[in-house]
Parts: C-alpha cells; sequence; structure tokens
C-alpha cells in the first residue's frame, strides 16, 4: 500500500467491476466466442461470421451510431441485429433475435470467477459502509453472485456517460448524499477509475495488480494497493 495524499476517513465505498472484484478477460473471451459459434450454427444469415467480420461490422455500427460506444449491451445488440440484417434476414425478425441472442450472451458473460477472499472482504465493508458500483460494462451482478453487497448500481448507459465521465460518480453522490470527498472509488484503470474518481472529486483508491508505472497517471490517487485485500487493512 502506498499513499500519494493525505489520508482522510470516508463514509461510502464504490467499486468498478471488470479486472477489479474479478478476472474479465477469461469471460468475455468465452462468451463471445460461444455469440460467434451460436450465431453461425442456429441462423443461416450469420452462418460466415467470424471474429474478423464481427470486429470490422462493430467499427462500422459505432461510425454510424457514436452515441453507443458509452452502452455496450445496446452496441452488442445493435451488432447482433445489423450482422442478421446483413445475411438477408427481415428487420423485424433480426431485432428479435437479437434480443434473445444478447440475453443468452450476457448469461454467458457473467460467469465469471470471484475468489472466496473478495466474498468475504465485501460482506465486511458492506456491514459498515454503504457500497456502490460504478461500471462500464454490463455484468449480471445476480447472476454472478455480487449483487446482494451493494445498495446502489451504475452502470453507462441509458444516458450515462462512461467513466471517467462525471455522471455516473455524481448518480452515486446524489443518491447517498454525501459529499464527493467522503467516497473513496476502488478500481485498475488509471483512466477510467483513477482519473474519473478525481476530476468528480472522489476520493480514488488504484487497484495495481500489473504493477503499472505510477507516471502514466494523470491525477494520482489518495493510495494505491497491490492486492485488494489491502483495502481491509484500509478500512476495517
Amino acid at each position: 500500500m502506498h499513499f500519494y495524499r493525505r489520508w482522510q476517513p470516508v463514509a461510502a465505498i464504490s467499486f468498478d467491476l471488470d479486472d477489479t472484484l474479478y478476472d474479465n478477460g477469461p469471460a468475455i473471451e468465452r462468451a463471445e466466442q460461444w455469440m460467434l459459434a451460436h450465431l453461425r450454427s442456429e441462423y443461416l444469415a450469420t452462418a460466415m461470421l467470424d471474429q474478423a467480420r464481427w470486429q470490422a461490422l462493430k467499427r462500422e455500427v459505432l461510425l454510424a451510431s457514436p452515441e453507443l460506444r458509452h452502452d455496450v449491451s445496446l452496441t452488442r445488440e445493435h451488432c447482433i441485429r445489423e450482422a442478421m440484417m446483413a445475411g438477408g434476414m427481415a428487420e423485424s425478425q433480426a431485432s428479435e433475435e437479437a434480443v434473445r441472442v444478447f440475453a443468452a450472451f450476457l448469461a454467458e458473460r457473467s460467469k465469471i470467477e470471484v475468489s472466496d477472499e473478495t466474498h468475504a472482504l465485501l460482506v465486511r465493508l458492506a456491514e459498515r459502509y454503504p457500497l456502490a458500483v460504478i461500471t462500464n460494462g454490463n455484468l449480471d451482478l445476480a447472476q454472478a453472485g455480487l449483487a446482494d453487497y451493494f445498495t446502489l448500481v451504475c452502470k453507462a448507459g441509458e444516458g450515462a456517460r462512461m467513466k471517467p465521465a462525471p455522471d455516473m460518480f455524481r448518480q452515486v453522490q446524489e443518491s447517498l448524499g454525501l459529499a464527493p470527498e467522503q467516497i473513496l472509488h476502488v478500481g485498475d484503470h488509471p483512466e477510467t477509475d483513477v482519473l474519473g474518481a478525481r476530476l468528480h472529486g472522489f476520493r480514488a483508491a488504484w487497484l495495481n495488480e500489473r504493477q503499472l508505472p505510477w507516471r502514466q497517471l494523470r491525477l494520482l490517487p489518495d493510495v494505491e494497493l497491490a492486492t485488494l485485500d489491502e483495502l481491509g487493512e484500509l478500512l476495517l
């Protein structure tokens, strides 16, 4: 644990999810492989869809509708629909099938592995602090076994821009009725988490398990954590 700023007690904690409470890479890779295999096997319209075609389609969709960048769920659903329509499926049917495929993808994506130590830490923290989620992702917290720890979940989309924009930080602050400096945000990403929190006045705990150099930060956090377990040492 390394302090960059004079430590002050906090009254609530917000958490990033992906790569903070669990390793997100394997879950996303598995879910993406499942989705492409499902689209190839179940629909004639997407029988030729592979990873390269999927990525090209996603780039085209985001270029045409840049507002989708702040909603990963809506982006994926739109891309699935566009892939089906490009293969000759009628728009109404493609829209219905895209909803079904995305729901199944989300279920696959939410099969994450959270360590017993992290569950134990969240139990102890939730007994003492209000806990919130601020995420750019779309994890189903109930399916992932994380929902019971949090009093508030803020996800990018539906008018809320992705971190480091202030939208979700402001939602948490207003919902908890606390000043920004009373809330500690915990996350792994130098931009979306550390910069986002600091720009909105939150205290920031940078989970730096990858041992990235601090010089790449645009604003310094209050504290740098080598492991998530150190959060217990700090707050409990």
